[in-house]
């Protein structure tokens, strides 16, 4: 509840102006209850980070329980596309951006880029039966064509399908094999 009136507040105030007053108040619990578990605004954001990070990681083991290899790699583009479309979204990634730079918030940043690079790495080897560090530097392509979109996403929202279809074209531009689309 904390975290999510947290990410609230900073998709509409920026990490900035959001005041940990606006977030007791939103979230509807005491300031001492904020405290209690966020000691400072950092740390909030931090949990809301953590929190991204850890809906992350379900959605990659929900895709890879039933996807492989490029159905795998477009179905998370699929699901990125989602988030891309939350209210939220925008605003919270105006947010982070003005504090990205702290070191703890770099290696939240980190942890969830690692990740996401490994995952794409493992379903890139599979569909190439290549050695997944040979498929690192095509990971962080496909990643880096995520990230762009994220940053699209802060000024318009990006097209239905659109960020799919880039991977695809990705995908069948370094000579991934691929489904019919």
């Amino acid at each position: 509840m904390i975290l999510e009136a947290a990410a609230a507040e900073f998709a509409a105030s920026g990490y900035a102006a959001a005041t940990t007053a606006s977030i007791y108040r939103r979230a509807g619990v005491s300031s001492g209850t904020l405290f209690h578990y966020f000691p400072t605004k950092l740390d909030l954001l931090l949990g809301v980070l953590e929190s991204g990070h850890a809906e992350t990681a379900r959605a990659l083991a929900e895709i890879a329980e039933g996807a492989a290899g490029t159905d795998a790699v477009l179905a998370y583009a699929a699901h990125v596309e989602a988030e891309l479309a939350d209210e939220l979204y925008p605003g919270l990634v105006r947010a982070i951006g003005d504090v990205e730079r702290l070191e703890p918030i770099r290696a939240a940043l980190a942890a969830e880029t690692a990740a996401i690079d490994d995952f794409l790495a493992q379903h890139l080897a599979q569909a190439l039966d290549a050695d997944p560090a040979m498929c690192a530097g095509q990971a962080r392509a496909i990643r880096w064509l995520f990230d762009g979109a994220a940053t699209d996403a802060a000024a318009a929202p990006v097209p239905a399908g659109s960020l799919v279809d880039a991977v695809y074209v990705l995908l069948r531009g370094m000579g991934v094999p691929l489904p019919r689309f």
